[in-house]
């Protein structure tokens, strides 16, 4: 008996703060009970639910899906879910992501203002503003998908927050 171990990791935009993992692994192991989620920020620090005492979280091997209340702001992670028998490890699966969802529902909202004053992007230094926060955007999504970089992409997103923070000098 043993697994592949896989995963996949989402965020809905109409729940920014929720991070929801899928176990998409293959096979059957029986003697498995829970998987760990460790969510490793840039710095190296984990990112947990308020009142969590470890640094991971437990999830139930008997559901396969699992939605965190955890994303308070755009994070590029790296996420290890280690699956468990009792308190042994017996798989272990990584990968990285970049959660845009704050930025791009900015980035929308902005686009839906413009429609209600289409002369907005005639105004440059609105538009140029528009533009840097797409390409932090971007630069965040390319530095996980091309080059594995998870402190380039949260160095997009932390510039992507501080034109959201202080929108009203920059839109």
């Amino acid at each position: 008996m043993a697994i592949t171990p896989n995963f996949t990791a989402s965020v809905n935009f109409s729940s920014p703060r929720i991070l929801s993992l899928t176990d998409t692994s293959t096979g059957t192991d029986g003697t498995l009970t829970t998987r760990r989620v460790y969510l490793q920020k840039a710095d190296g620090t984990y990112l947990v639910p308020t009142g969590t005492t470890t640094n991971y979280i437990v999830w139930n091997y008997a559901v396969s899906f699992i939605d965190i209340d955890v994303l308070d702001i755009d994070y590029a992670l790296s996420i290890e879910i280690r699956w468990m028998a009792g308190s042994t490890e017996q798989y272990t699966d990584s990968k990285l992501f970049d959660f845009t969802t704050y930025s791009e529902n900015f980035y929308y909202q902005l686009t839906q203002y413009q429609s209600s004053i289409p002369k907005l992007v005639d105004d440059s230094g609105y538009y140029l503003n528009k533009l840097k926060l797409r390409v932090c955007i971007d630069e965040a999504n390319q530095a996980i998908s091309l080059g594995g970089d998870v402190k380039s992409s949260q160095a997009a997103l932390d510039r992507a927050k501080y034109l959201i923070d202080n929108q009203t000098t920059f839109f």
